[in-house]
C-alpha cells in the first residue's frame, strides 16, 4: 500500500467549506462530505491524515476556532455567537469551548 497524500488544498477547501456554512446548525459531517463530492470514508481519511481529528471534531474544532475570534473581537453576547456558529446548545458549547481551550468563553471575555 503507497501513501498518497492529500492535496496540501484539501484541508483549506474543508476549512472554506465549512465557514460558508458555519452558520448553520444542521451542517454536518454529512453535508461536508456532500458538498465535497466524497465518501464519508474518503474525507474521514484525509482529515484525519491532516490533523488527527475525526470529521466531526475538525467541523467542532473550525466552529471553536471562529467562536474564539468573535469573544475577542465582538460585544456580542456568548449565547448570540453560540447559536450564530451552529451550536444550538448553549450547554454543550460552553463545555466544548472550555475543552477546547481550557477556559470557558465567559472567562475570555473577562480577559
Amino acid at each position: 500500500m503507497t501513501f498518497n497524500p492529500p492535496p496540501p488544498k484539501f484541508i483549506e477547501r474543508v476549512t472554506k467549506i465549512i465557514m460558508d456554512n458555519i452558520y448553520d446548525d444542521t451542517f454536518g459531517a454529512n453535508e461536508l462530505c456532500h458538498a465535497l463530492r466524497l465518501s464519508h470514508s474518503q474525507v474521514y481519511r484525509k482529515i484525519k491524515r491532516e490533523t488527527n481529528l475525526s470529521t466531526s471534531l475538525f467541523i467542532r474544532k473550525i466552529r471553536l476556532e471562529k467562536a474564539h475570534e468573535l469573544l475577542e473581537f465582538s460585544d456580542l453576547l456568548v449565547s448570540d455567537i453560540a447559536f450564530r456558529i451552529g451550536f444550538s446548545s448553549l450547554a454543550y458549547f460552553s463545555r466544548s469551548f472550555t475543552k477546547e481551550y481550557g477556559y470557558t468563553p465567559t472567562d475570555l471575555r473577562r480577559k
